[in-house]
């Protein structure tokens, strides 16, 4: 089974040509360099006009070297229970098909996790990732994991079976895909996005849930969550904040707009 894009020529463009030019204008337009000792990022997944330059940023500061990467997105359209795995064989972009690492969906599936496809068909927060991953690794196989639970603990289970499942891989990266706060004023934003950005930063994955307590917000709290158990299990010390937008950045318009974070999380030392 490949996947079809479902969001081509609405969140990105359509043609093979222009995207890979779009996006590889995002990476390198970011002034970011690459970081060896990231293991995960933290990046949107809005329409490239909104979101790409953010993207763009986190994806920059990877490392060159990439193996695998094991995208974990929250659903929007589909209810999902626990966690989703896309058990095909690729997801297709204009790009072309980015290979699906079986073995790796593989060891999710067995740790318990199921695969529903009604929840993969239009999905846009995993896809709008896939073509920075074809872009920034030709060769890199892939995992699709829609997270349905923002439990803490399911994130820590679930960073577990990513930990297990990417253990034969070389160099494995793991991306949390999420928006911030949505609909408010840019101060507002700016007030909230700030809460999550702190617990982010703070290497804490119980923090995600005080802030959200307090205001703060992120359609991708569980994976955010998830991405930083994963970061814990991988002894991440660096957490860092690459980039902050709203979408009054490309559209004007102040007055109600989203939040855009990419962050990133490192160990150091590693080479």
């Amino acid at each position: 089974m490949i996947r079809r894009p479902a969001v081509a020529g609405m969140f990105y463009p359509a043609g093979a040509h222009d995207l890979e030019r779009t996006v590889r204008g995002y990476i390198r337009g970011s002034g970011r360099s690459p970081e060896s000792g990231v293991a995960g990022i933290v990046s949107p997944h809005a329409g490239y006009v909104y979101s790409g330059a953010v993207a763009g940023a986190a994806f920059a500061t990877a490392p060159d070297s990439v193996s695998c990467v094991v995208i974990v997105a929250p659903p929007h359209r589909y209810p999902v229970s626990g966690g989703s795995v896309f058990d095909g064989e690729g997801y297709s972009t204009p790009i072309g098909v980015a290979p699906v690492n079986r073995k790796v969906t593989g060891s999710l599936l067995d740790s318990g996790l199921c695969f529903q496809p009604a929840a993969h068909l239009n999905e846009h927060s995993a896809e709008v990732q896939v073509p920075f991953v074809q872009v920034r690794w030709p060769d890199a196989s892939i995992a699709v994991v829609l997270q349905g639970s923002d439990s803490p603990s399911f994130s820590r289970e679930l960073a577990e079976a990513i930990d297990a499942a990417v253990s034969g891989e070389r160099r494995p990266l793991l991306v949390a895909s999420s928006d911030l706060s949505h609909y408010h004023s840019e101060t507002v934003a700016r007030q909230k996005d700030s809460l999550m950005i702190r617990a982010f930063l703070s290497g804490d994955a119980r923090r995600l849930r005080e802030a959200a307590a307090e205001g703060g917000e992120a359609c991708g709290i569980g994976p955010i969550g998830t991405l930083m158990e994963y970061a814990r299990i991988r002894g991440c010390t660096r957490f860092e904040e690459i980039m902050w937008t709203t979408s009054a950045e490309a559209s004007g318009d102040s007055s109600s707009v989203v939040g855009y974070f990419a962050g990133c999380c490192a160990e150091e030392g590693v080479e």
